[in-house]
């Protein structure tokens, strides 16, 4: 909307112009036009080149402004409008990049976090998988000397998985059998073959 007339929603022709202002001379019109860089010759004005043509009517034809006074008033606004808006897109583009900057560095962090956690669960599952295959391996040989009557005979395979198996403070996910055993357990319910 303009300061005194209501924007038209349609185009208006070159007639309906010189109506609008009450102006004589079409060379007047073509003047304000060529201020705001309009085409004037086609013959008709779109709703959005009325408004800056009821903007330059306004301030030349009813202020009395000089069309130099009007020309530097429009290098003005043009000139502060760029300035803020060169304004608001560098503070938009610094926000931008600072938050990408940011997102960024997140990122990384909580994909190096997440590589050392994947490793210490890694460590950790490795070294249950081990004591669970030593405990299996461990039981098989017991099974089979008793099966063989050897008993008696103290077997160094047996003791070196003993010796692996006597808990250590380091690992806090291990929990000792119920049976009363020194070796380790994952998971009470773990078979292995």
């Amino acid at each position: 909307m303009s300061d005194f007339k209501v924007t038209p929603e349609v185009e208006l022709n070159t007639a309906q112009m010189l109506e609008r202002y009450q102006l004589q001379d079409e060379t007047i019109l073509r003047g304000w036009a060529k201020l705001h860089g309009i085409n004037s010759t086609r013959g008709f004005f779109y709703p959005s080149e009325v408004d800056l043509m009821d903007h330059a009517h306004h301030h030349i034809y009813n202020l009395g402004m000089s069309i130099a006074e009007y020309q530097s008033l429009l290098a003005r606004r043009r000139s502060n409008s760029q300035t803020s808006g060169n304004q608001n897109k560098t503070v938009a583009s610094q926000v931008a990049d600072e938050a990408y900057d940011a997102i960024e560095t997140l990122t990384e962090q909580y994909s190096e976090a997440v590589d050392l956690m994947g490793e210490r669960i890694a460590d950790h599952f490795i070294d249950e998988l081990d004591l669970s295959v030593m405990r299996h391996l461990s039981q098989k040989v017991k099974d089979r000397r008793t099966l063989n009557g050897q008993t008696k005979k103290p077997n160094r395979f047996l003791q070196v998985i003993k010796a692996v198996l006597q808990p250590s403070s380091e690992n806090t996910l291990l929990v000792p059998r119920k049976d009363g055993d020194s070796s380790l357990e994952l998971e009470q319910h773990h078979r292995l073959g």
